[in-house]
């Protein structure tokens, strides 16, 4: 009868510690590359909101043929005329579940966050709300959508720029159409990645 070799304890405990040290090196990147996939969705899922909302606005007559709201694209004049008119038209119909027009965190319509080191608008939000499907949105300034923040999971964590808050900017151009896209006062906490640096690196792969 032949007898069968078996592994010895050592050879056990090698084995599962180089697995071990294989699962720390490699799990981490698959969950951060999960977590900015779902950033990049959440990312282009706003962008689309908003330009639905404008796109909506075009349809109607003091709007038309393009609302007079938006900062000029490729060194074009920017025009603010209508921004107020139209951020209010956006909110009412963007599926608002909550509007805080005073202080939004304390409201909880937009989480609290850390403070950025050079955007003073994200550091004194006047308003902002919150869509039903659990997204916060925030002007940069009151009343001007031109410039706004969002955090794709409203209250949830991270709550952090880079990560789950991002800038976008209403750019356009008196005769073309105007569509949000990562801009503004664009700022990542560390490790976090602002919006524009998001889509460009998706758009490589």
């Amino acid at each position: 009868m032949t007898k069968k070799k078996a592994f010895t304890l050592a050879e056990v405990l090698i084995t599962l510690t180089i697995i071990g040290v294989v699962a720390a090196l490699t799990i981490p990147a698959v969950v951060f590359s999960t977590e900015e996939k779902q950033s990049i969705a959440g990312l282009k899922k706003a962008m689309l909101t908003l330009d639905q909302a404008v796109d909506m606005a075009r349809t109607e007559p003091e709007f038309q043929p393009n609302p007079k709201c938006y900062v000029g694209a490729d060194g074009a004049a920017s025009d603010t005329s209508q921004c107020a008119d139209l951020f209010k038209y956006m909110k009412d119909i963007m599926q608002v579940q909550k509007y805080c027009k005073e202080d939004p965190v304390a409201g909880e319509c937009v989480p609290e966050f850390a403070k950025t080191e050079s955007c003073d608008g994200w550091n004194e939000l006047k308003q902002g709300f919150m869509t039903a499907d659990g997204m916060s949105f925030f002007p940069y300034s009151a009343d001007d959508p031109t410039i706004i923040g969002v955090d794709i999971n409203g209250l949830k964590a991270p709550n952090k720029w880079g990560y789950d808050i991002f800038s976008l900017q209403l750019t356009g151009s008196k005769t073309t159409m105007q569509m949000y896209e990562p801009g503004g006062c664009e700022y990542a906490m560390k490790g976090g990645k602002t919006g524009s640096q998001l889509l460009e690196e998706s758009d490589d792969e």
